[in-house]
């Protein structure tokens, strides 16, 4: 199995190497061939450049198991998946239901918990902004004064973001009451 990591964290796994530089590189099969012709020399010698991230090997152990014990790290989009998964030369000893192995791989909390608040946000804002949408016809050249109550409620969802920052989940936002 191959793993392509940037900073010891997990970009891509594929059973070839080819595969894990490719989807690494985010380059369709015909870019990926066509840029390995770039490189390659007289000879069939291929000249890797510089990349910014670095593929490994791995021989000696199950990744696919160890990936399904690390699920609650991985997140899966249409476009991508996400690991927020470090990867290790050096195996290091960690219990997994209450059975200690020895693993290159090791959950990371912090990205976790990123991504995580991140989803929460993005899910905040697309709500405060559907609210917004929803009176922006009174903002319109041509309709009624807006109401002293409706420019404090749309400010009040402009200013949601910040005034909110420390929450969490969308669950804990206060929503201003539309009048």
């Amino acid at each position: 199995m191959y793993i392509s990591h940037k900073a010891n964290v997990i970009q891509h796994i594929h059973e070839t190497e080819w595969q894990c530089r490719r989807m690494s590189k985010g380059q369709n099969k015909s870019e990926y061939w066509t840029w390995l012709e770039s490189i390659t020399d007289e000879d069939g010698e291929i000249t890797y450049p510089s990349e910014d991230f670095t593929i490994v090997k791995c021989t000696d152990e199950d990744v696919w198991e160890r990936l399904t014990q690390l699920d609650d790290y991985k997140s899966i989009s249409p476009e991508r998946i996400t690991y927020n998964i470090k990867w290790s030369d050096k195996k290091t000893k960690v219990t997994v239901d209450e059975v200690e192995i020895e693993t290159h791989f090791t959950g990371d909390d912090t990205a976790k918990d990123a991504r995580l608040l991140s989803y929460e946000w993005t899910k905040i804002r697309k709500q405060r902004d559907r609210l917004l949408a929803e009176t922006d016809w009174m903002t319109c050249s041509d309709a009624p004064t807006m109401s002293a109550a409706n420019k404090t409620y749309r400010q009040k969802l402009r200013d949601l973001p910040s005034d909110q920052s420390s929450k969490k989940t969308y669950a804990d936002i206060t929503w201003p009451s539309k009048p």
